[in-house]
């Protein structure tokens, strides 16, 4: 007499079952991770491209009054207004925005950039002016002491310079959309040149 129910024959490990049901999840794995690295790479090649354009865009703000370095040798950007100004081109021109601040290279910017943060410090003995514009580009203006200063980005104010930040949207795979910020703190240092004949 058999107690068994018919309906539910009894699997078999022969034939390679097991080996196939690991290899499936092998290779399911291995499909995740390709999209995890390369999820990681889009990230990292905005960064990048991103974080070389701020830099260039800071250094194109941050033009020192001549005149003044001349006859006092203190390095100041003057009109922190037009320095802004100047800031809000470059950073259009390095990142090829349009009219809308949106980028053609949507795989690095996928909507809009903002500027959330531009910021000149101009130091001037152990003082440290600071004028900083919102994201609304409406600006502030206070007064720091050297060594007490510091950027957004936690690194401390030694000598005049422009710190800025962006927001952005970064599209990766599948429509994964994550809005990033890059911030960059530029310092401007004059140094001597001495000559050997």
């Amino acid at each position: 007499m058999t107690l068994k129910k018919k309906g539910f024959p009894r699997l078999s490990t022969e034939g390679g079952q097991v080996e196939w049901v690991t290899g499936l999840f092998f290779l399911l794995f291995l499909g995740v991770l390709l999209c995890a690295v390369l999820q990681i790479d889009i990230f990292r090649s905005s960064s990048g491209y991103l974080e070389d354009a701020l830099a260039l865009s800071n250094l194109a703000s941050a033009v020192v009054n001549v005149e003044e370095y001349g006859i006092s040798h203190r390095l100041l950007i003057d009109d922190p207004q037009q320095a802004y100004e100047r800031y809000c081109t470059a950073v259009k021109g390095n990142l090829n925005l349009d009219e809308n601040w949106e980028s053609e290279a949507v795989r690095m910017i996928s909507g809009p950039v903002s500027i959330i943060n531009y910021t000149v410090y101009n130091v001037s003995g152990n003082d440290v002016e600071v004028s900083c514009f919102d994201e609304n580009g409406l600006l502030t203006q206070w007064n720091e002491t050297l060594g007490a200063a510091e950027a957004p980005n936690g690194v401390p104010i030694e000598s005049t310079g422009v710190y800025s930040e962006i927001s952005y949207e970064v599209e990766g795979l599948l429509g994964v959309k994550a809005r990033a910020h890059k911030g960059k703190l530029v310092d401007i240092v004059a140094t001597e040149r001495s000559e050997d004949f």
